[in-house]
């Protein structure tokens, strides 16, 4: 009897796991209505589309300000027969050409706004949670972007780049062209990193205070112990 009575409890206890089949500490999903998630989604979409103007003068202004900077210190370079002003309008025209390849690949994502959402179908509910998702995680894009403006490593890299350049116009050149392309090299750096749009992080903080979460619920959690003559089962709500 008392085997019987132990293999029972076993028997038991590995049905419950198996019925159950929860994971201890799975994450918790959200459970919005269609309302929150529509009510969401326009607000993200509104911000999104409200950011993209001066994305897009910021992202297109220094395009074309390092486009044309690089095409006349390219053509002063051609044109110049001082070795001295060649070697500086080479390396500034090096320099723009740099920072028009890190403008065109690499822009900032809030020039589309709201568009690449557009597409997305919302005729069911696992699609309305989708485009949910993707305007969630576009707005934290913009945000994380907008933030690098404060981050030390790229004002770092901005003014490596043009010491390197002043080296090498100190090298070949005059010593005072160098220094004068160093401090003015590092200024419009400056001025092109801290113009950014940052407008993303405000939007993000919004809609956080705007639609907090509801409390999540702890998973049903289950964990054996030993009992006499057998195990047990011990569930946390």
């Amino acid at each position: 009897m008392y085997i019987l009575k132990t293999c029972i409890q076993q028997l038991v206890a590995l049905l419950v796991l198996a019925i159950l089949a929860i994971p201890a500490g799975a994450d918790p999903q959200r459970h919005l209505s269609e309302e929150d998630m529509a009510r969401r989604l326009a607000f993200i979409e509104e911000r999104l589309n409200a950011g993209r103007t001066s994305a897009r003068y910021w992202q297109y202004g220094w395009s074309g300000f390092y486009a044309a900077n690089m095409a006349a210190q390219g053509y002063m370079a051609f044109k110049s027969n001082d070795g001295d002003h060649e070697a500086k309008y080479a390396v500034g025209a090096v320099k723009s050409a740099v920072a028009l390849a890190l403008m065109l690949f690499r822009p900032l994502p809030a020039t589309e706004g709201a568009a690449p959402l557009e597409d997305m179908p919302t005729g069911t509910l696992a699609q309305k949670e989708a485009r949910l998702k993707a305007a969630e995680d576009l707005l934290q894009t913009n945000a994380a972007r907008a933030g690098e403006r404060r981050s030390w490593s790229r004002h770092l890299t901005a003014i490596g780049v043009h010491f390197i350049g002043s080296t090498t116009i100190a090298a070949i050149g005059d010593v005072k062209d160098a220094v004068v392309s160093n401090v003015s090299g590092i200024a419009i750096s400056q001025v092109h990193i801290w113009s950014q749009p940052h407008r993303a992080i405000d939007d993000l903080a919004a809609y956080e205070r705007a639609f907090p979460d509801p409390p999540s619920h702890e998973p049903l959690a289950w964990e054996l112990t030993p009992i006499q003559g057998g195990l047990g089962v011990t569930f946390r709500f």
